[in-house]
């Protein structure tokens, strides 16, 4: 496995349907507030590699969310 390299799709499939959902709520969350939380590296190989999928996830929903803000501020300019 190569750090930082890991798909969507892999991420949501070892962290979970639960521990996602709040991932992703949270990624939200703080985009509707303009804030993004930084990374935060654990400690152990695989807790390094759940930390940075968890953070994929997290980037991956606050990309959305400020895209989808975007597109909302730029059709009520219209």
């Amino acid at each position: 496995m190569t750090p930082k390299s890991f798909d969507i799709d892999t991420c949501k499939e070892v962290i979970g349907d639960e521990r996602m959902r709040t991932i992703e709520a949270k990624a939200r969350q703080d985009a509707d507030n303009g804030i993004m939380e930084k990374f935060q590296p654990a400690e152990g190989y695989w807790e390094q590699v759940k930390s940075i999928m968890e953070y994929v996830i997290y980037t991956t929903a606050h990309k959305k969310r400020m895209e989808r803000v975007a597109r909302i501020k730029e059709r009520e300019m219209l």
